[in-house]
């Protein structure tokens, strides 16, 4: 044979076995990556800034003493069928409510917050969380667990139509935290939950967290309360100015830890990751995101670091997915941000002496200390609503300031005594000359009639809304504003107007301009 004709020979054969090889690498891989909906992008470009001008209408008035709220029911762990399993995450709302301040003056500066769903293909074991009973409102549910230790997955972060959630997880019924998450010398005060204002139209589902300017050459850290795994970290679209040195930016992270299948603490308003976080996880840009889901979570311990102490405060919030809270009464409304029913006062899982040093910088001091964010009534006026022709807390799904549809008729945050009324459509009044801490959360003259005492037989209902002043901004002012006209109309429906620069007197009824809002 000629030696010549023999790589001719042998050049189909190499081919072929390339063309086998690249064949066998084709297949298509499962895909963990994080999905993002159009709408968190949408989200991800708001940002309302509110100044400091609050500060000049602070007054100094003392605050009345407070009256208990209407008897609302509050859980405790029953057996029962699995809770609704919507979108487990914020389906590209907001999840970020006010910036702390450190004089304890409301100065809500909302980013919208992204939380993108993390997918898994793998089908996990299936695990039926408690549903709780209830109790006394001032009571706090103390949930038990379902399973002893066990590989699941959790239960807070279910996908639409799933059984359980994306973050694999040790199933256990341990409900102890032994760190404060801020070494109490530096707190200064720690508001409670449930705050109005602004794009937060409803009572918000976080504690803020302030603290004293750090001592310049000494770090400090925000820690974990407990053992447990970091699942997510987002980094804001923007760096925050230190409200106390505006020379100063810093990062704005959230974080989500997870203690088990169940338990959940979740931070907004983080600054520099700790060293041994940021090792692992990389350089998270701007308006980006890191899954365990990709790279596997980081192990925590109770005190161990999470974040560089500096900026202005945290936002801090405990959920338990084997407790819902009975004051909202459509839980499935709330699938956009399902960690939101699941939310519990925190300082319950402190022993003592940490649970009272916490409760001392607590400004909130009747209970349940911690706030109240489900007001629900079933039949009543009281509690959160949503404009007719949006889908509920989500909004319409073209629109990513979704809380233009919200309507909340609540109390005040810490002094539950006031009746508030917290608008998210554009109302027509001035906050900037009539009422500058607001933020169309208004106070009802006379704190009368009780919402939670209206229902339909009530008819036309009409409230004086005013402005706030004193501690907090908690009590009624002294400038009217207008009347706010509201009638239940059953069928969990209200109808609704408001009409400005007019006092109740001077209003026979609804006109053409009414709103329907249903829970």
């Amino acid at each position: 044979m000629n030696l010549k004709s023999l790589p001719l020979l042998l050049l189909p054969a190499a081919v072929m076995m390339i063309l086998a090889v690249c064949r066998g690498n084709t297949e298509p891989r499962p895909d963990i990556e994080a999905t993002v909906e159009a709408k968190v992008e949408l989200a991800l470009a708001i940002e309302a800034t509110v100044e400091a001008r609050v500060q000049q209408a602070r007054a100094a008035v003392p605050t009345p003493d407070p009256t208990s709220l209407p008897s609302v029911v509050t859980p405790k762990s029953t057996p029962s069928l699995p809770a609704p399993t919507p979108t487990p995450c914020c389906a590209g709302k907001l999840v970020d409510p006010l910036t702390p301040d450190l004089n304890l003056t409301p100065t809500p500066s909302i980013m919208p917050t992204p939380n993108p769903t993390p997918f898994l293909s793998p089908t996990p074991t299936k695990v039926s969380p408690t549903r709780p009973g209830t109790h006394a409102s001032s009571e706090v549910p103390t949930p038990t667990g379902t399973k002893s230790e066990s590989q699941s997955r959790d239960r807070l972060f279910v996908r639409p139509g799933g059984k359980t959630g994306v973050y694999s997880c040790t199933e256990h019924t341990t409900r102890i935290f032994t760190s404060s998450i801020v070494p109490t010398n530096l707190l200064t005060d720690i508001q409670p939950m449930g705050k109005m204002a602004a794009s937060h139209v409803t009572p918000t589902d976080h504690l803020y967290v302030h603290w004293a300017p750090p001592v310049r050459g000494i770090t400090d850290y925000v820690v974990a309360p407990a053992d447990g795994q970091i699942v997510e970290i987002s980094r804001f679209p923007s760096d925050k100015v230190v409200r106390y040195d505006n020379s100063i930016i810093v990062p704005d992270y959230r974080m989500v830890l997870m203690h088990s299948c169940a338990f959940f603490t979740i931070f907004i308003h983080l600054a520099e990751l700790a060293p041994t976080i940021a090792e692992q996880t990389g350089p998270i840009p701007l308006g980006g995101h890191w899954f365990s889901t990709n790279s596997g979570p980081i192990e925590v311990k109770a005190g161990d670091p999470l974040s560089r102490i500096s900026g202005n405060g945290l936002d801090w919030s405990v959920h338990d997915a084997d407790v819902t809270l009975p004051g909202f009464v459509v839980p499935e409304h709330y699938a956009g941000e399902l960690w939101k029913i699941h939310t519990v006062d925190p300082f319950q899982y402190y022993e003592e002496p940490l649970r009272s040093e916490l409760l001392s910088k607590v400004v909130r001091t009747v209970e349940p200390r911690a706030g109240k964010i489900d007001y629900d009534i079933e039949g009543t006026i009281l509690g959160n609503w949503f404009l007719k022709g949006t889908v509920n807390y989500s909004g319409t799904t073209d629109d990513p300031e979704y809380w233009k549809g919200h309507l909340a008729i609540a109390y005040g945050w810490i002094d539950p005594s006031q009746v508030r009324i917290s608008i998210g459509f554009e109302t027509g009044i001035d906050d900037n000359q009539l009422c500058n801490v607001c933020f169309s959360a208004y106070a009802v003259r006379g704190n009368q009639p009780d919402p939670a005492t209206i229902g339909m037989t009530a008819g036309l209902v009409k409230y004086e809304l005013m402005s706030r002043r004193g501690l907090h901004h908690e009590q009624v002012g002294s400038t009217a504003l207008g009347t706010f006209l509201v009638q239940h109309l059953g069928d969990r429906t209200i109808q609704v107007e408001l009409i400005t620069g007019k006092s109740p007197q001077e209003v026979t009824g609804f006109s053409g301009a009414a709103r329907i809002y249903h829970r």
